[in-house]
């Protein structure tokens, strides 16, 4: 992976915190939590459907949140990641064969999100985000439908994308809720693809092609103003559109073979548990 992204995440991960450094408060805003949620990723050619994976990843994470504060001009939030899960894959070989196994997942996401509170009762606000999401999405040996072994290999995935929509916060005096949805967009993409360790001469380094998604969540803390600390619960819908990347042409025994990333498309719905203070 390319280890300037992290180090410009980082940057601008502090950096944030800091502009609104003026904006104290003595309510609860760091949380830590736990989750789970059900995640789907296919490929297709053209109208031809050439995988599916579906199945259950957990996740663990942090984040620093001002957006359900009522008192803040710039809301803004800071959030950490980890997930994994072992899915079912149901798809094909590439002579066309259908073929069955596991993908193993796992990765970590960093997301950035502030804005603007516009005044006025609804407490809306408009929000921008910049968010970095790497994982490693390792495909086991299968079996193929005529009952030979489906050679599994690993990829590895970086993005950079943005993120572009409302907030709306919603609070009473034992209870906050916030809702943002909108539209994503990854500003720059990588894959790595280890070939080598199935036969060919390389690896091959891809650039998935870039289309805009959607995003939603909702969440909610209950407590008195007063409390140190408070529960609160997330869910949250997030995606991906990939369109197919370019070819690269990649040897294996003496013969050139192209090699693309087919148009993709992720879709998670998830559901966590927060606990602020």
């Amino acid at each position: 992976m390319r280890s300037h992204h992290w180090v410009t995440l980082t940057l601008y991960m502090v950096a944030v915190p800091a502009v609104f450094a003026d904006e104290p408060t003595s309510k609860p805003s760091f949380a830590l939590n736990a989750g789970v949620e059900s995640f789907h990723w296919k490929e297709f050619n053209g109208d031809q459907r050439l995988l599916s994976e579906t199945g259950p990843r957990l996740t663990v994470g942090f984040m620093l949140d001002h957006l359900l504060q009522g008192d803040q001009t710039n809301p803004y939030a800071v959030e950490a990641r980890a997930y994994l899960g072992v899915i079912d894959y149901d798809g094909q070989t590439q002579t066309g064969v259908s073929a069955q196994t596991d993908v193993d997942y796992f990765g970590v996401n960093a997301e950035v999100m502030g804005g603007l509170r516009l005044a006025g009762s609804l407490r809306m606000d408009l929000l921008g985000g910049l968010g970095v999401d790497t994982w490693i999405r390792d495909l086991q040996n299968g079996v193929t439908a005529n009952g030979s072994v489906a050679q599994g290999y690993r990829e590895d995935y970086f993005i950079l994308y943005g993120k572009l929509g409302p907030g709306f916060l919603f609070q009473s005096e034992t209870s906050r809720a916030y809702l943002q949805f909108g539209l994503k967009y990854p500003l720059y993409t990588y894959e790595r693809a280890y070939l080598a360790d199935i036969g060919f001469d390389s690896d091959v380094d891809l650039s998935p092609g870039k289309q805009l998604s959607g995003y939603a969540k909702w969440q909610m803390n209950w407590g008195q103003e007063t409390d140190k600390t408070r529960f609160g619960v997330s869910i949250y819908y997030d995606s991906y559109r990939f369109s197919s990347s370019a070819s690269k042409t990649v040897s294996a025994a003496g013969t050139l073979y192209s090699v693309h990333q087919p148009e993709s498309h992720m879709d998670v719905l998830g559901a966590r548990l927060d606990y602020y203070y």
